[in-house]
């Protein structure tokens, strides 16, 4: 499992008494179950919704957030004239604030799911840039919370969503059943974490569905901790733009009776801002690339997490082996521009610059990849040979270089 670029995706921190946001999705009448399929990008679970039965958009499902955020400059601009209410929010990565609003009630359509009329929220500032480092196009979030009434089980290896009543929900055979408590639309549990020093520790975490990471700590709310070995770099996006950080490598992280070894560990203290209260005392996060190994069922109605071991749990948790962050330009995502590239890495001594053009990897056009190939094959193992060619000022380029771990 190659953990490329952890994509921060909001956690709002605000309390607004947002009128319809009671209304959430349900199954027609004499269905028991419903299954649809989404799209995955580097674990994140894309699907499509109707906006007033003619506006189609791609959002995330986030059990990190509530509501419906939309962040796509043009359905932003389309709906601001339905603003109702505008306020301000602190995100990720800056102490600024950022302009927002909700707007009155519209209605969204899923699948064959019951319709809902909710309110929507609006980022005014695109800052987030989500088409860029996912490589879709994508028009926002949809908090988990929005099913609430419904068993959401997402089945990672076969990029499948199942709804399914509490009442008629099955627990699989060898599942893992988590408590877990439902603050404000979110998800937490408490889990066992071997940190990289060796302590052990209790840990409450929000899980967050939203976000690539395996496993985030924010260090305000960590006590005393000092990771061994660390590699500082941008751990992120969020909101207000680049995120600073560092990861380790954890002992193990452990969910229920299902261990997850040497697990790589964002650790940051700009992930959010506000203070330990204002994030029920969390210590961190559990993020989708540690779910991901996992067939998950969110049971709001029933406070519990189920987990059953997908395909990928023994996969490796690798970080990034040549050092570079791509990020996708144009329409069509197949055009690629170098946004960063960490210190003391095969690429930096390598040569390649940010803003550098991607013009081929390893003989493969890059036209001819899309984000998730072209990140599979610049971190795929170590020792393994990389080529790429890019263009600079007009010039053409070749950097050879070998993969290796860097944390």
């Amino acid at each position: 499992m190659i953990v490329q670029r952890i994509l921060l995706i909001i956690l709002l921190t605000f309390s607004l008494n947002l009128a319809g946001q009671n209304f959430i999705f349900d199954l027609p009448e004499g269905r028991n179950s419903l299954s649809a399929n989404f799209e995955n990008f580097d674990n994140l679970v894309v699907i499509k919704f109707m906006l007033e039965d003619s506006i189609p958009v791609k959002l995330i499902l986030d059990s990190g957030i509530e509501g419906i955020i939309l962040t796509d400059p043009a359905l932003v601009n389309y709906y601001e004239s339905s603003c109702i209410h505008n306020f301000k929010l602190t995100a990720p990565g800056t102490s600024t604030s950022l302009e927002a609003c909700y707007t009155s009630m519209v209605k969204l359509r899923y699948k064959s799911l019951q319709s809902i009329s909710s309110n929507l929220i609006l980022l005014k500032e695109d800052q987030f840039s989500l088409d860029a480092f996912i490589g879709t196009k994508v028009h926002g979030l949809i908090g988990l919370d929005k099913f609430r009434s419904l068993v959401v089980t997402i089945n990672y290896d076969h990029n499948t969503l199942r709804f399914t009543r509490p009442e008629h929900y099955k627990l699989p055979k060898r599942a893992d059943v988590i408590p877990i408590n439902i603050l404000r639309g979110r998800p937490y549990m408490t889990a066992r974490v071997e940190l990289d020093t060796k302590e052990i520790r209790d840990l409450w975490l929000m899980i967050d569905s939203g976000a690539n990471h395996p496993l985030l700590l924010e260090t305000d709310s960590t006590d005393s901790y000092q990771p061994v070995k660390s590699l500082e770099t941008t751990i992120g996006r969020g909101l207000g733009g680049i995120i600073s950080g560092a990861f380790v490598r954890s002992g193990w992280l452990l969910l229920g009776n299902s261990r997850l070894d040497n697990i790589i560990t964002s650790i940051s203290s700009e992930y959010i801002g506000g203070t330990p209260a204002t994030r029920n005392f969390r210590h961190g996060t559990i993020g989708s690339a540690a779910l991901s190994r996992f067939r998950v069922s969110f049971d709001y109605t029933n406070n519990r997490l189920i987990l059953t071991r997908g395909r990928k749990f023994r996969e490796p948790f690798e970080y990034n082996m040549s050092g570079i962050t791509f990020e996708s330009l144009s329409a069509g995502f197949n055009i690629f521009k170098v946004s960063e590239v960490i210190h003391d890495s095969p690429a930096q001594h390598a040569g390649v610059h940010p803003g550098d053009l991607l013009m081929s990897v390893n003989e493969k056009a890059a036209f001819s990849l899309n984000l998730g190939e072209l990140n599979a094959i610049v971190s795929s193992r170590p020792g393994s040979p990389v080529t790429i060619v890019i263009s600079r000022d007009g010039r053409l380029m070749t950097f050879k270089f070998k993969l290796k771990r860097l944390i």
